[in-house]
């Protein structure tokens, strides 16, 4: 029980403090819901499913490989770090020449003929961020969540700012000032992944490039590279419907689509931020203790599913607030919600079922089951949305990833079983269900009824744990 409170400790760490962090960020929504329009919201929306996708290119697996070779016995984690650092500084910088040289063309392609500077200040903010995946990787196996948040939370407040000071102060002050628009949202994630950049000044010192070493080389390859298979099916298949969307809506309406359906999607935010508080400290504590009792990893899935089901059950019955967060005239697309949310909550489930095949070296298991998801999606797309609309899409999120779910359970119980509370799995799963669908569709004290039953259930059904006792 200790690893897993102090895992959950950790978590709660990242959780508490990545909170704040994660609610300034969105406080950007409101802003943008409001000073972009639909369809300029829907290519802001486009550059950033762009960025995600080259994030998971350009790191080629090399976070969760440096996780797995750093915590080998007898490894030696500074130059695991520099031979993992120098691999992306190369690889990125390659990058960075081709993007220079082409950005325009490129630009004009993508139908971005107008402004080919978005598609430069795009490629500038991925390879930043590419950069710092591996440094921040090296503060959470380090344990230094404090800084790591610290870091993330300047970053974070500095984007806030901009984008505030860029369409709300500025326009306000300055007589004529220029209309950029999706423009300003780059500008800003720009100046403040500089600064991420600059706060990671001690990760960039601790790079010793005579420490690169073939052998490891080829050891975080050799791991990384199924990730980078699997990842990328995998962004394509959390992304892709966007581009569906403008493909298959009527002409004149396919863009706006695209910014309703993300504008809703960031409601979604809520339970995300969980589930990303989670993994940061989930990775570094079963690689370290990727040898122990699977027992561990299967009351902590059960656990993550509880708070999971809390989180969709609450978000669904505080949408009466939770709904000023983005502009009323998105307000018509809400049904979408319920449907996105309990996605999101078997993808998050299925982010930590699949520590299985990380932690058996079998990470080209990764790939099967992202392919399967992204056929998922590929099919309830160019099925449901000519029928449903914007609809069709959230349908679709949610057919892949229960199949992914399903998949990497039925594949890690054959090759890694770990013995999971099926039983208590199940009643969590059917009540953020039942519970959550009570809560959108009932107003005021019924909505706020389906919580406490909610918590309830997790209370009577946790009491072992909650007494610290072990079941």
């Amino acid at each position: 029980m200790s690893g897993v409170k102090k895992l959950f400790g950790d978590a709660a760490l990242y959780g508490l403090s990545s909170i704040l962090a994660r609610l300034l960020n969105f406080l950007i929504t409101p802003l943008l819901t409001v000073a972009l329009t639909k369809g300029e919201y829907g290519v802001n929306s486009l550059l950033y499913v762009s960025v995600a996708f080259a994030m998971v290119l350009l790191t080629y697996g090399m976070e969760t490989a440096f996780f797995r070779q750093s915590q080998r016995e007898g490894a030696d984690a500074e130059r695991v770090y520099s031979t993992a650092m120098t691999l992306l500084l190369a690889t990125t910088g390659l990058f960075l020449a081709l993007l220079v040289m082409g950005y325009r063309g490129s630009a004009v392609w993508l139908g971005l003929a107008e402004h080919p500077e978005y598609l430069l200040w795009t490629g500038l903010i991925v390879a930043m961020d590419v950069l710092a995946a591996v440094p921040f990787a090296r503060l959470r196996a380090q344990q230094r969540a404090k800084r790591f948040v610290a870091i993330k939370t300047a970053q974070i407040v500095l984007n806030l700012v901009l984008n505030y000071a860029f369409f709300v102060f500025f326009p306000a002050v300055v007589e004529g000032w220029p209309k950029l628009q999706v423009g300003y949202v780059l500008l800003a994630n720009l100046a403040a992944s500089a600064l991420m950049m600059l706060l990671l000044s001690p990760e960039w010192l601790a790079i010793k490039p005579a420490r690169f070493d073939r052998s490891t080389a080829r050891g975080l390859i050799a791991y990384g590279f199924p990730l980078l298979l699997a990842g990328l099916p995998g962004v394509a298949n959390e992304m892709v419907d966007r581009f569906f969307l403008e493909a298959l809506l009527p002409r004149g309406s396919a863009i706006e689509g695209v910014g309703a359906y993300s504008a809703v999607y960031k409601l979604s935010i809520f339970l995300i931020l969980f589930n990303q508080a989670f993994r940061f400290a989930a990775e570094p504590y079963f690689f370290k203790n990727a040898q122990g009792d699977l027992r561990q990893l299967a009351l902590a899935t059960r656990l993550f599913a509880a708070l999971l089901a809390f989180g969709v059950v609450a978000v669904l019955a505080g949408l009466p607030w939770l709904k000023y967060f983005i502009a009323d005239k998105y307000w018509n697309d809400l049904l979408l919600l319920p449907v996105l949310l309990f996605a999101n909550y078997l993808l998050s489930l299925s982010t930590q079922v699949s520590l299985w095949y990380k932690l058996s070296d079998r990470t080209m298991m990764g790939l099967w089951i992202t392919l399967f998801g992204f056929a998922l999606t590929v099919a309830g797309n160019l099925l449901w949305i000519p029928i449903l609309g914007v609809m069709g899409a959230a349908y679709a999120t949610l057919l892949s990833y229960g199949g992914m779910l399903l998949l990497s359970l039925l594949l890690g119980q054959w090759f890694n079983p770990v013995p999971y509370d099926w039983a208590r799995l199940s009643l969590y799963t059917l009540s953020a269900l039942v519970l959550g669908g009570l809560a959108f569709h009932q107003p005021g004290w019924i909505a706020a009824a389906a919580t406490l039953v909610m918590l309830a259930v997790l209370l009577r059904s946790e009491r072992a744990i909650i007494r610290r006792r072990i079941p």
